[in-house]
């Protein structure tokens, strides 16, 4: 049995554009913070992945960007020049969780606490930039 295809046009809307823009952000952001976290570890020797591990990165990321694909579509539904107030947001948001996470004492040794704000901190800004350019412009080119 051969399905057939050529019947089937599709026109994504605005809530399936900016839900995919977030999920394929959200990959994209998770893919970069994991090798960021493979370096971070490698370079300084920080031993502890309670907290931050790989499955953390992998389910935390993801999902958290593909929900802000949600709130993108929610912004560039109901706001005027909703895209830029998205992205300013973000910025905020981001800036905000960098500044919240300088301020975590993680260990007694000094050393493992600057080494677990540097990481956070980093995976933050990724998960960021990915939330700030990458779901917009997906959403406004079809042809990607």
């Amino acid at each position: 049995m051969v399905m057939d295809y050529s019947e089937f046009n599709y026109e994504p809307t605005e809530f399936s554009k900016s839900l995919l823009a977030g999920l394929f952000a959200g990959i994209t952001a998770t893919c970069v913070s994991l090798v960021f976290n493979a370096w971070i570890r490698k370079t300084t020797g920080f031993p502890l992945s309670d907290m931050v591990n790989v499955s953390t990165i992998i389910f935390i990321v993801t999902l958290l960007v593909t929900i802000a694909g949600v709130i993108y579509y929610l912004f560039h539904h109901y706001f005027r020049k909703g895209s830029a107030l998205f992205q300013i947001a973000a910025i905020v948001v981001t800036g905000l969780l960098i500044a919240a996470i300088m301020q975590v004492q993680r260990s007694d040794d000094p050393l493992l606490s600057k080494e677990f704000r540097e990481l956070v901190s980093g995976i933050i800004g990724i998960t960021g930039v990915c939330t700030i350019f990458i779901i917009p412009f997906l959403f406004k080119h079809d042809y990607v």
